[in-house]
């Protein structure tokens, strides 16, 4: 069906790393006093989701215009599949130009926030998410073209959307916000890393510099090892600061089956595909873990 192509065009998969930290922030803003309100956490997720869905489009049409050998992950959900974008519509324009409707949503979304709020902070973390996102695959820039994409990565779903969830509700609880939004960003940046691998080949064949293709498999498994297991210091620091101990946990009990099956993706690339899932799910999960310690005073 052609709205299933489209919602997998658009790596809806994904959106949930926009929407967890939206949930963290403004959880972190509301244990600490803030007061809710309904319409201005509506606005945040459309705003967030708006933006990522362009971006993830923007992305399928200039990658399959750059793609010279066929796609390496057909037809996946987890690994990104270059093709995907490609037949949705009768000229690849058209996808473009849905990236446009689905990102303009976004940014119109966060600029109502901004006025609801009379947020001049907000504005600003607004204007840094748009641009992270814009130019992660987007020209000029493309950043994951040049080897640094999970850097806007990081910022962008780590500190960007946390902290500026909390930001939207007044800026209580902004020390836990801040403390999250790093883990939350460097699973993220762990998500991005981890799709690289499937498509190193692809990558290679258009001259993409992605971690992998720079590195080399074995040295870049390394480095997403350590993306997954950095937030464990962080979260020894921050117990000093009532950080919380259920993420932990959590982050303990996923951690393990990520690592194993991203070191069985080495030598079976179809568990490559497991360890993305996985890996979003670690995001999640872990998210979760933050809102519960928050909720309890953790």
């Amino acid at each position: 069906m052609a709205i299933v192509e489209w919602i997998r065009a658009s790596q809806a998969i994904l959106f949930e790393a926009s929407i967890v930290p939206a949930f963290v922030g403004t959880y972190a803003a509301a244990s600490a006093g803030a007061p809710f309100n309904a319409m201005w956490f509506g606005l945040i997720l459309v705003s967030l989701v708006g933006i990522q869905a362009g971006a993830n489009l923007f992305k399928g049409f200039y990658e399959a215009q750059d793609r010279v050998s066929p796609p390496s992950s057909p037809g996946s959900w987890f690994a990104f599949d270059s093709g995907a974008a490609a037949s949705l519509a009768r000229t690849p324009r058209a996808v473009l130009d849905v990236g446009y409707v689905a990102f303009g949503v976004g940014v119109l979304a966060g600029l109502a926030l901004v006025v609801l709020t009379a947020n001049l902070v907000l504005l600003a973390f607004g204007v840094a998410g748009a641009a992270l996102a814009w130019s992660y695959s987007s020209p000029p820039l493309k950043l994951s073209y040049r080897g640094i994409g999970e850097i806007s990565t990081f910022l962008a779903f780590g500190p960007v959307m946390t902290v500026g969830a909390t930001v939207a509700f007044g800026g209580a609880g902004l020390t836990r916000s801040i403390g999250a939004s790093i883990v939350l960003g460097l699973l993220a940046a762990a998500i991005s890393f981890a799709r690289y691998f499937p498509n190193r080949e692809e990558d290679r064949s258009k001259g993409k510099r992605t971690p992998v293709t720079i590195l080399g498999e074995r040295r870049a498994t390394k480095v997403f090892d350590g993306l997954i297991l950095a937030p464990f210091p962080i979260g020894v620091a921050w117990l000093f600061l009532r950080g919380g101990i259920v993420w932990m946990i959590v982050l303990v009990l996923v951690a393990a089956p990520v690592l194993l099956a991203f070191h069985l993706g080495a030598k079976v690339p179809k568990f490559y595909e497991f360890a993305i899932a996985l890996t979003i799910a670690l995001h999640l999960f872990v998210g979760f873990g933050l809102i519960l310690d928050f909720a309890f005073g953790l």
